[in-house]
């Protein structure tokens, strides 16, 4: 019997040309985008990117006539002038987040250095002091979450010019206290420490920021979600990163969030609540009213709603594209 010969498929080699700024305005502006002013235009490809501002204009392109995905040609009425203002509303959405994203996070160091350390000031070198599935290998032969941890750790310690961190290279044995380390770790590194501590410890820890069970008590599995879900949102807006209609990678699991009133909305409803950055903002408001007072609380909000409301409606895209359902404004956090 003869064996049917195998295809090999290679990948198609990529062969746009380059493009300079000039012709970049001419491409778009045949594709139907009404470009008022192509001196103006160039500017700001040259200051964003044609690629980055490619993210933005991509929902003012036309639908493909194969029903999957877009067409190169733009809507009718479809204005750079729009995308430009699309863009600048996503950059000061990520800079107001950012304010609050600071403090969320400041406070979760804060707390897993505090409740960590009264196990002893080194409690993070000994996987005694932590959950034991956190030393566990996922794997046959491979280093335990533990284990990447603390090679993480001894990276960051070891890449750092803080001047706490050379007061105790030059004035100790170079060990950091727990309640230091959690200074110098990304915030990637603080998320998996407390995903590994002791669940009394996750579970008290859980109870200063609100995450509770149906029984009032901390939930630590609730508030390891929450921090991926923050970390996530936080590198995006660091990175500079397309927010207002993405899919979120990390998601906010909604399974615990009907013993957490302001929360329980988005248990039900569509999924774009939690899979866009609807969740993710009610999230943020709902943790950012545990670690300030009501006034910047409110201050921070009514800022926020005065973003969404005035500078996104120009642009011709809408809330529900960012996962936001009708009646919004009725829940107990935006009102």
């Amino acid at each position: 019997m003869l064996r049917r010969q195998e295809r090999t498929f290679l990948p198609a080699p990529y062969t746009k040309p380059h493009l300079d700024l000039p012709a970049q305005v001419r491409l778009l502006a045949s594709r139907g985008l009404v470009v008022p002013d192509p001196q103006h235009a160039e500017r700001v490809l040259r200051a964003v990117g044609y690629y980055r501002l490619s993210g933005y204009w991509y929902p003012y392109r036309q639908p493909s006539p194969t029903g999957v995905g877009r067409a190169d040609e733009f809507v009718s009425g479809a204005s750079l002038d729009q995308i430009i203002g699309l863009y600048d509303f996503d950059r000061r959405l990520k800079l107001h987040l950012l304010d609050a994203l600071e403090r969320i996070e400041i406070a979760a160091r804060v707390q897993v250095g505090h409740v960590l350390g009264r196990r002893g000031a080194y409690a993070h070198l000994d996987p005694v002091n932590l959950d034991a599935r956190f030393d566990q290998p996922l794997t046959s032969g491979k280093p335990s979450r533990y284990q990447e941890w603390l090679r993480r750790m001894h990276d960051a310690q070891q890449r750092s010019r803080e001047d706490f961190v050379e007061h105790f290279r030059s004035k100790y044995d170079g060990r950091l206290p727990a309640w230091v380390v959690t200074e110098i770790l990304d915030f990637g590194g603080v998320s998996t420490l407390y995903s590994g501590l002791k669940s009394r410890d996750r579970d008290e820890i859980a109870a200063g920021f609100g995450a509770l069970d149906v029984r009032g008590r901390g939930n630590g599995a609730v508030l390891t979600n929450w921090l991926r879900v923050i970390n996530y949102l936080r590198n995006t807006c660091a990175h500079h990163s397309r927010l207002w209609n993405r899919n979120m990678d990390v998601q906010l699991a909604t399974a615990h969030l009907r013993s957490i009133g302001p929360l329980a909305h988005l248990r039900t409803g569509p999924t774009a609540q939690v899979s866009r950055v609807f969740g993710p903002l009610c999230l943020m408001l709902f943790l950012l009213a545990e670690v300030v007072d009501d006034d910047a609380w409110e201050g921070w909000r009514d800022d926020l709603v005065a973003l969404l409301t005035t500078a996104l409606p120009p642009t011709g895209r809408t809330l529900a594209e960012m996962g936001f359902p009708q009646g919004w404004r009725t829940s107990s956090l935006w009102r």
